[in-house]
């Protein structure tokens, strides 16, 4: 990374002038004529961006989206999401309670190794301070890494964490992040390597972890936590791996699937079995944390909705999302499998490490949830949310002492 930060991804896009003329021509003529106020279709994985696509997607890496799909009403349903609040089902009684946090990617950036101690100080109450902290680790941890962070038409940027920098993001002094989702679009930016380096690093520091698998039985299994009597089961998935392909023996090395496409285009085989594996498991509650979305955009699609909803009905009761770079609404959903059961639904947490200066991807959320334990008025055992919401975070720059600092977001 250059000694100058970049402002957005479009800083490190590399073209040839003729492109870049080209390129920089079509962005500019969309943005004067207002023809990309609105999200259109596009597609989102580099493995198969048109040229098109790509445009777009530079466009709106300098000026995101605030809009949602004209003509979807998503402003107005998810302005109605923020006055709903979880509540537990009539005659339920609680024997247990516990508190999780989740927070979204863990991107690199130069001055983490001067934060470690600066960085989460005074968020690490909102993020630590709960019975299990998760995150999503957008970046593998490979000290043998040395491509530069540079996008060009043939190639997505290779991120990844020298030892140094990801110390600087584990956690913060005695304490660590429970889990890390581990399936993204830079999962195999180092290859295999990258991808056992990674394992290793994280059960070094002793933090559990899904989507990185060693055998395909990972693949069919999930991470289970026990806290406070209470068992919670994490699968994990992405929609793409930037055109990086697993290898030939290994094909369920990374969780992945069809999550940007339409219901009917999605393969829940893999889901399914995870939450069986679950259940036999005596698992009381469900957390699916996916790397999805279209970037740079406020709100998400109207088919993520309906895959969102699929995964609810199917026995996920948490969905965590990342991967637009910005935070997007969430929705609290009642499953038709159970009516007093709400699955609440983060679709974006945006970045909480991001390289890039632009405010709105400096922003981003930390979800919080609370789980309760206990007995229906029919004698059933289960397991609720009771609360859940998300709390904006900062990422502050300190440029004259090159450090990085996470202020809580009062507005």
């Amino acid at each position: 990374m250059s000694a100058k930060l970049p402002w957005t991804a479009k800083d490190v896009f590399r073209l040839p002038l003729k492109e870049r003329i080209i390129f920089n021509a079509t962005i500019a003529f969309h943005r004067v004529t207002g023809q990309w106020r609105f999200p259109i279709p596009t597609n989102g994985d580099f493995e198969s961006m048109t040229r098109k696509d790509i445009i777009y997607w530079l466009f709106k890496a300098q000026y995101p989206l605030k809009k949602a799909v004209k003509g979807s009403r998503m402003e107005s349903f998810f302005e109605k999401q923020k006055s709903f609040r979880c509540k537990l089902p009539e005659g339920f009684k609680t024997e247990t309670l516990i508190t999780l946090s989740a927070t979204g990617d863990l991107m690199d950036h130069p001055f983490l190794p001067n934060s470690i101690d600066h960085f989460y100080v005074e968020v690490s109450d909102l993020i630590f301070g709960a019975d299990i902290s998760m995150s999503n680790l957008e970046c593998v941890v490979f000290s043998e890494g040395s491509k530069p962070f540079k996008i060009n038409l043939n190639e997505a940027p290779p991120l990844y964490y020298k030892t140094e920098n990801f110390n600087a993001v584990k956690g913060f002094r005695n304490h660590r992040y429970t889990f890390m989702t581990v399936a993204n679009n830079h999962s195999l930016d180092c290859g295999e390597e990258g991808v056992a380096s990674t394992i290793s690093a994280l059960k070094k520091e002793g933090i559990l972890f899904a989507g990185m698998n060693e055998s395909e039985q990972d693949a069919n299994s999930a991470c289970v936590i026990e806290k406070n009597g209470i068992k919670v089961g994490l699968i994990s998935s992405t929609f793409g791996l930037n055109a990086k392909k697993p290898p030939p023996d290994k094909p369920w090395i990374v969780n992945r699937n069809h999550w940007n496409g339409k219901v009917s285009e999605v393969d829940f085989a893999q889901t399914k079995r995870q939450i069986e594996f679950c259940r036999k498991n005596g698992v009381d509650l469900v957390i699916a944390q996916l790397h999805w979305g279209l970037e740079h955009e406020f709100y998400p699609r109207p088919d993520q909705l309906d895959v969102a909803h699929s995964l609810a009905e199917l026995g996920v009761d948490v969905v965590i999302g990342h991967h637009p770079h910005v935070i997007q609404p969430m929705e609290y959903y009642q499953t038709k499998r159970d009516p007093d059961r709400i699955v609440p639904i983060y679709y974006s947490l945006g970045n909480l490490v991001t390289p890039f200066g632009h405010p709105d991807f400096r922003k981003s959320a930390v979800a919080r949830l609370e789980v309760v334990k206990g007995i229906s008025k029919v004698g059933k055992t289960s397991a609720y949310v009771k609360g859940a919401r998300q709390l904006e975070v900062f990422q502050e720059v300190e440029e004259n002492v090159r450090k990085l600092r996470l202020r809580r977001n009062e507005v």
